[in-house]
């Protein structure tokens, strides 16, 4: 099968599945409808076992997922998290409940590679998973690959039902406390003033952010290089996107003004689901049983961290239920699920915007610090462990 071919196949899967993320609003999204399209070409045979290779994205994949890294720093508004901090930290509290939760009952079970690999997948998506397999195929652990992967692909199916009930009773809660008069408009960001390495608008370009995005990368292997991997490479990328956005390099949200968001997503989504090639159904069902234990036991984590966070930060534990549940589903679910809260449960325009302007905000926040910072740094550590 030629090159093309094999690219416009996986194409075509990543746009139906796409399409069908769409329709669902998220509750299907994208990851989960690629692997299980994948699985069933690869072990019908309708599918070749090199189609991943053969397309030729693959290694190219690899090579963007810095450029990917490095980018999410540039989503990071250190002004936003100051003003949310108590959303700030009952997320991140419960991205933690649920990873010591999840390799204590793994040291029980004498499974502690599965706890390493799942507690920080549970806790971020995406991103965590990119640093973990990264490591896990190096090491050629095929069994733990096929366990992220599905962690990965499963978790916002008890994480999105959660987050939606505890949204609602919150959002009713709200509207009989009285408070709807203050409803907290969400604040669109100030032009922040010049900053150290802020170029002059002739660099802002799509072909010069990608460079510079690659610069940046670049500069995160090397610094790599010279501590002998103390800290992971992937892990690094991020940390520097955080530092060059600050010192005004990189601009805020990058990727989208490279004009390739898209493709470099397609690209790293393809390395993360490029192992499925090599998966049997024996694989899968061996990792049934320590799927379903992370699903659970994370979320109890969570629960269990948000009833405690609720008292000492002083919310109602729905609130800081659905907070910590965004570990699980991260951007743009939080905005879909705020947004279909708000206005299934108001009972007018008013009372819709002011739920919305309550929830939205909270949501985003919580959802792109556990997707992002608390996700990175977990698999950075955890892969030290494997």
């Amino acid at each position: 099968m030629s090159g093309v071919i094999s690219l416009t196949i996986l194409l075509v899967i990543y746009a139906v599945s796409e399409l069908i993320s769409r329709k669902t609003n998220g509750i299907i999204d994208t990851v989960l409808t690629i692997s299980i399209l994948a699985l069933v070409g690869f072990w019908t045979g309708i599918l070749p076992k090199n189609l991943f290779t053969n397309s030729g994205v693959e290694a190219f994949g690899m090579a963007v997922v810095g450029l990917m890294l490095t980018s999410l720093g540039t989503t990071i508004n250190l002004a936003e998290l100051k003003r949310q901090w108590k959303v700030v930290l009952i997320a991140i509290l419960g991205a933690i409940g649920s990873c010591i939760l999840i390799v204590l009952v793994a040291l029980l079970v004498n499974r502690k590679n599965f706890g390493i690999v799942g507690a920080p997948i549970f806790a971020g998506g995406n991103a965590a998973t990119l640093v973990l397999l990264n490591a896990l195929r190096a090491k050629n652990m095929q069994l733990l690959s096929t366990y992220a992967l599905a962690v990965l692909t499963f978790q916002n199916l008890i994480g999105i039902p959660v987050a939606t009930y505890a949204l609602r009773k919150e959002a009713r809660r709200y509207l009989g406390s009285g408070e709807v008069e203050l409803a907290e408009k969400a604040q669109t960001q100030k032009t922040p003033k010049r900053r150290p390495l802020q170029l002059p608008e002739i660099f802002d370009t799509p072909i010069i952010n990608l460079a510079k995005l690659g610069l940046v990368a670049s500069l995160s292997y090397g610094v790599s290089l010279l501590i002998h991997g103390t800290i992971n490479y992937l892990v690094l990328c991020f940390i520097f996107g955080i530092i060059f956005y600050q010192l005004g390099f990189l601009s805020d949200s990058i990727m989208d003004k490279t004009s390739s968001s898209g493709m470099i997503t397609f690209l790293v989504t393809i390395v993360i689901l490029g192992s499925l090639a090599n998966t049997t159904p024996r694989t899968v069902m061996a990792v049934l049983v320590p799927l379903l234990v992370c699903l659970v036991v994370g979320t109890i984590g969570v629960l269990v961290t948000a009833i405690i966070s609720a008292k000492v930060f002083n919310v109602s534990r729905e609130m800081a239920v659905a907070l910590g549940m965004t570990c699980t589903f991260g951007f743009p679910t939080t905005m879909i699920l705020s947004q279909e809260v708000a206005s299934s449960t108001g009972q007018n325009s008013e009372e819709q915007t002011a739920l919305e302007n309550y929830l939205l905000p909270k949501m985003i926040t919580a959802g792109l610090v556990t997707v992002t910072l608390v996700s990175v740094f977990f698999a950075g550590f955890a892969v030290n462990y494997l």
